[in-house]
C-alpha cells in the first residue's frame, strides 16, 4: 500500500506503442537504439526484500521482460526496495528508489548502468526536467513536512543542490518554464510551491484553501489542472492565480491518480472506478467510464496512465507476489492483461 510502502504516485501495458527510432539518411529504414526502445517500462515497488523490486518491460508484441535492470546489470548495485518513479531525460532513465535513499541512472535503451546518485536525497518520491536540471521531491523522515525539500540534479556531473520547502510534499510537474509542487499528502497540506528553475528558489506559493489538499496535478495550454478531493483546481501559470474548478461530487471518493490524454481529463475514485471530464468543464459526471475488482488490500490503482487511446492499471496485489497489470479502451473495454512484478506502480512509455 501507499502508506505502509511508502509508494509514491502512477500503470500501463500496451500492445500498441510511440514508435521511438531513427532514420539512414541513405536508406530511411528504422535503426533500432537498443533492445528497449519500443515499449512500456512498469516499476515494480517490491516490499521490504530486496530482490522483490524490479522494471518489468512490455515490448511492441506484447512479450513481457521481467527484472531487466539485473538481466542487463548483473554485476551493478541494486536499485534498492520501494521503487517510487522514474523519469527520461534524453537517452537516460532516473530510477528513483524511496528506501535506498538513491536515484539510478540507466540508459533508457539499453538499461545499461551509467551511474547513482546519493547525496541529498532523503526518502524520494518523484522526480521532473526543466531547464536542464532535475528537481525530486523527498519527504526526509515521514514525520512531519517540515523537512521537506527538493533535490537539484546538475545533469551534466550528477552533483547536487537542495530547496527547502517546509511543507509536506509529494508530487510535481513542470508548466511555463517552472517547476509545480504539490504541498499535500494523506490528507495534509492544502498548497502548491512553484519553484523559480533558474535561481533554484521557491518564488511563490498558491494557496488551495482549507480542506482542499492535492494530489497529483498537470498542466495543459497554460493551465496547470490540480486535484483535490473535491475539486480539480485550474491554476493559471502565467500568473499562478486560481482561475477555476471543476467539481468532484460527493459521491466519488478518494480521488487521484490525475492525467491529461486527448484533451481530456482522467483519474481514479472510490478505490477501482476510473472517471473522466472535458477541459472545460464545471463539474465531473458522476458516471465512471471503467471499473475492475481487485481484491488487493491496498493496492487497488496502484498505477494509473492514459497513453495512445489507451487506458493503464496496475494493481498492487499482496505485495508479495507478482501481480497485473491491465489495459483498457478510453471506452472502458479491457483489452489485455499481463502479469507484471511485485506492487506495480508505474508506466513510462518509450
Amino acid at each position: 500500500m501507499r502508506t505502509t510502502f511508502k509508494k509514491i504516485a502512477l500503470l500501463a501495458v500496451s500492445i500498441s506503442f510511440f514508435m521511438v527510432s531513427c532514420s539512414s539518411d541513405d536508406n530511411n529504414v528504422a535503426t533500432s537504439q537498443g533492445v528497449f526502445d519500443n515499449g512500456i517500462f512498469i516499476t515494480n515497488e517490491g516490499n521490504s526484500a530486496l530482490s522483490t523490486a524490479s522494471i518489468s518491460f512490455i515490448s511492441e508484441n506484447g512479450t513481457v521482460e521481467q527484472d531487466i535492470f539485473r538481466a542487463v546489470n548483473p554485476n551493478a548495485e541494486e536499485l534498492g526496495t520501494y521503487l517510487q518513479d522514474m523519469f527520461f531525460v534524453v537517452t537516460r532513465a532516473f530510477i528513483i528508489s524511496g528506501s535506498a535513499n538513491k536515484i539510478t541512472v540507466v540508459d533508457r535503451y539499453t538499461f545499461q548502468y551509467i551511474a547513482t546518485i546519493a547525496t541529498n536525497i532523503s526518502n524520494p518520491r518523484y522526480g521532473v526536467v526543466e531547464n536542464g536540471k532535475a528537481f525530486i521531491v523527498n519527504q526526509a523522515d515521514w514525520s512531519t513536512g517540515a523537512d521537506d525539500y527538493l533535490t537539484v540534479v546538475n545533469l551534466s556531473n550528477y552533483t547536487t543542490s537542495t530547496i527547502a520547502l517546509g511543507v509536506s510534499s509529494d508530487h510535481i510537474t513542470k508548466a511555463n518554464g517552472k517547476v509545480y509542487v504539490s504541498n499535500g499528502y494523506f490528507g495534509s497540506g492544502n498548497s502548491v510551491s512553484v519553484i523559480n528553475t533558474t535561481t533554484n528558489v521557491v518564488e511563490d506559493v498558491i494557496d488551495l484553501g482549507a480542506g482542499n489538499s492535492p494530489s497529483t496535478l498537470q498542466e495543459k495550454n497554460g493551465v496547470l489542472y490540480v486535484l483535490a478531493a473535491s475539486n480539480i483546481f485550474k491554476i493559471n501559470t502565467v500568473d499562478n492565480f486560481i482561475a477555476g474548478a471543476i467539481e468532484i461530487p460527493s459521491t466519488i471518493e478518494s480521488p487521484s491518480n490525475l492525467t491529461i490524454a486527448d484533451s481530456k481529463i482522467y483519474f481514479t475514485g472510490n478505490s477501482t472506478s476510473v472517471y473522466a471530464t472535458e477541459l472545460n468543464a464545471t463539474t465531473v459526471s458522476a458516471t465512471a467510464i471503467l471499473s475492475y475488482t481487485s481484491t488487493s488490500a491496498y493496492g487497488p490503482m496502484y498505477g494509473f496512465a492514459v497513453n495512445n487511446g489507451k487506458i493503464y492499471i496496475s494493481d498492487g496485489g499482496d505485495f508479495a507476489s507478482d501481480s497485473n497489470a491491465y489495459i483498457y479502451s478510453t471506452s472502458g473495454s479491457l483489452l489485455n492483461t499481463y502479469t507484471v512484478g511485485v506492487g506495480p506502480n508505474g508506466f513510462y512509455f518509450n
